[in-house]
């Protein structure tokens, strides 16, 4: 008499899947006439997951995007009373060029980072105006100065792009015209002056959703 057979089932155990990539990390220097470190503020912000692309080709792995950000979310300053806010837009009657983009920002939102790197200076954006400044960053290829922002990053940090740097200050009190409130965008690769609007994000929903 043959005995029964008894069939088991076993459970599955789903583990999360790995994160991305670690962070790189950045080594800060010092910059002789930097203003000192701001007063720094716990913000915190969780970018999406990045995957990366499959090769064409069997055995070969493609290299992971390049990750930058819109630092409000919002589209390019248009024209005001002080000009517009693309890069090139004429400037004192055409006796210069805009020299960054401007992206429309609410005095108090957050302002994040457009690309990933080291705080490397924070300052003043006008001599003998302490009311508004700046926040630069370096990579090993970019650097990017964002003005019109009250920092909460202090200097030396690495920050990741998307990541909060600042809160948007208010133009009116500078620009009393009417001026659109917004954070001016400076863009270099490589040492030379480049469009951000070229490589930044247009207004997007990767910042939907953050409380400003």
């Amino acid at each position: 008499m043959s005995a029964s057979s008894r069939v088991r089932r076993r459970g599955r155990v789903t583990f999360p899947a790995p994160r991305g990539a670690a962070a790189t990390f950045f080594t800060a220097f010092a910059v002789a006439g930097c203003v000192g470190p701001a007063v720094g503020a716990d913000l915190s912000f969780t970018a999406t997951p990045q995957q990366t692309p499959k090769a064409n080709s069997p055995g070969k792995t493609a290299p992971p995007p390049v990750i930058l950000a819109n630092p409000t979310g919002h589209d390019l300053r248009g024209e005001d009373a002080y000009g517009a806010g693309f890069y090139g837009a004429s400037r004192a009657a055409g006796a210069r060029r805009h020299r960054g983009a401007d992206y429309v920002a609410e005095p108090g939102e957050i302002v994040r980072a457009p690309i990933s790197g080291v705080v490397e200076r924070i300052g003043f954006a006008y001599r003998g105006d302490e009311r508004y400044r700046y926040v630069e960053l370096a990579s090993e290829d970019r650097d990017v100065r964002v003005l019109y922002v009250g920092p909460t990053v202090q200097l030396g940090a690495v920050v990741r792009a998307g990541e909060p740097i600042g809160r948007a200050q208010d133009l009116s009190a500078r620009y009393p015209r009417g001026i659109t409130n917004h954070v001016h965008v400076e863009m270099r690769e490589n040492g030379a002056l480049a469009d951000p609007a070229d490589l930044l994000p247009d207004a997007a929903s990767q910042h939907a959703g953050v409380d400003a």
